[in-house]
């Protein structure tokens, strides 16, 4: 009853989830209202023992704002956005937990569903996040970020989101000030969102600028947050308008083609005297210039390391970029990771550029496999060809790989796949851009793919 006075300072405990998949799966954005339900504490059982005192008496003793968490998620994020914006600080400490919520998994987890069970969101998913004000429960992330913007939770300020982020100001006011720029693109490479603006540049050819940063608690995404008012955005999109000023259109999924007419976008990118001139690599087009497959065959399966739609279109961690038709069973063993691949053994999945450009390296270790290990090309997005990656074809986890074997084995094996003209040309305007960036991709033992592709009769005008 009453509204939570002002608070102090924040503590956050959170806990990582494990996820080996590297799916990059986040959880849902609909805020779910609390009704601080309470279940009865005895029903649960006692509370767990985190850091050496039972977890109900630090949720007791600890002043100010507790959330327990894992960190990584949208609903976490929302919260130590809204939280941050009110210049509040807070600890972290972790433990560790499933990304789903399965009973058994996390005694911690299990009793705080257990003990506070209006943790979901509206569409019924459990949260990560846990939200307490001096004992008492506020909901899950989502809902407690919505209370710190209504005022409910935040604390006094008197701050400017351009005085609390004085360096990050200064980065977008930077990008801003250049005339060149017509448009700017900021976001974290996790969410979908980033993608999906990237991707409707990309189609049009958009020439944009901005930065992208893989740290889920980056300065500047808690900057730009804060100046747009919005702790849920994780992408942010800026256009010039026809008077040279400019306008925060929003995050990355309004630029999704559901979201946003073509007419709509042909508009903006007009009205701010934008070049459609620029060719980016696009994470959503394959190597041979048409859209991405997915790598996924079974919808049920959650272990093939690709994202939620099912592609291997990972831009951050390990850069799980390359489909594999058929796992061998020594894959992870041959280029020093456990054995998590004899499970795999026979299925589709998406493994990292420098794990493919080691196993290929050091084929003389396992000759039959390397031999007969094929890449599913259809589903590699054509940003693994690209010097954006260097550093991930020369070295797999401090083993050293070799590039010119690496990307001359997908290339060639890539270049079999296909019977189609177009197809073949794609490929080879995407390799010739990669090998005009990095000079030892020429001649040498790659001088007779490169013959073959110069004898590909490739019309000039080739755009795929």
């Amino acid at each position: 009853p009453g509204k939570v006075g002002v608070l102090a300072a924040v503590t956050l405990v959170a806990f990582v989830a494990i996820d080996g998949t590297g799916s990059g799966r986040t959880a849902t954005l609909e805020i779910h209202s609390t009704k601080n339900f309470v279940s009865d504490a005895a029903a649960c059982g006692p509370a767990p023992m985190l850091e050496g005192a039972p977890l109900d008496r630090l949720l007791q003793t600890t002043s100010g704002v507790l959330i327990v968490a894992n960190p990584g998620m949208r609903c976490t994020q929302a919260a130590i956005s809204a939280l941050q914006r009110q210049g509040m600080a807070y600890t972290l400490k972790k433990f560790e937990a499933p990304f789903q919520y399965t009973q058994g998994a996390s005694d911690v987890w299990d009793w705080l569903h257990c003990s506070y069970p209006d943790d979901r969101t509206s569409s019924g998913m459990i949260m990560h996040s846990y939200v307490f004000s001096s004992g008492r429960f506020e909901g899950q992330g989502f809902a407690a970020a919505e209370k710190v913007q209504q005022g409910l939770l935040s604390g006094p300020s008197g701050q400017s989101c351009e005085d609390k982020f004085p360096s990050q100001a200064e980065v977008l006011q930077q990008f801003q000030a250049d005339p060149s720029n017509k448009v700017l693109l900021f976001g974290w490479l996790s969410c979908p969102c980033t993608s999906m603006a990237q991707t409707r540049f990309a189609a049009d050819s958009v020439c944009y600028k901005g930065r992208t940063w893989a740290n889920p608690n980056s300065d500047l995404m808690a900057y730009l947050q804060c100046k747009e008012s919005s702790s849920q955005d994780h992408s942010f999109v800026y256009f010039r308008n026809s008077q040279g000023s400019w306008d925060f259109i929003g995050n990355g999924f309004l630029f999704d083609g559901a979201a946003m007419s073509e007419e709509h976008f042909t508009s903006l990118v007009a009205n701010a005297g934008a070049a459609k001139s620029c060719h980016h690599a696009n994470v959503k087009v394959n190597v041979f210039g048409t859209p991405l497959e997915e790598c996924r065959t079974d919808p049920s399966d959650m272990m093939g390391s690709w994202q939620d739609d099912g592609t291997c279109s990972e831009q951050i961690g390990g850069i799980h970029e390359i489909c594999i038709e058929s796992l061998p069973g020594d894959f992870s063993s041959e280029t020093h990771q456990s054995a998590w691949s004899e499970e795999r053994a026979g299925h589709r999945h998406c493994v990292c550029v420098g794990a493919w450009s080691l196993y290929m390296t050091d084929a003389a270790k396992h000759p039959e496999n390397a031999a007969e290990i094929m890449p599913h090309c259809k589903a590699i997005p054509e940003t693994a060809l690209t010097a954006r990656y260097l550093h991930n074809w020369k070295d797999w986890n401090g083993f050293p790989a070799n590039i010119v074997t690496g990307v001359g084995k997908l290339v060639d094996r890539c270049l079999s796949q296909v019977s189609e003209l177009k197809l073949q040309c794609g490929l080879r305007r995407r390799f010739e851009a990669l090998r005009a960036e990095v000079p030892e991709l020429s001649g040498g033992s790659l001088q007779g793919l490169q013959d073959h592709l110069q004898q590909l009769p490739c019309p000039e005008s080739n755009t795929a």
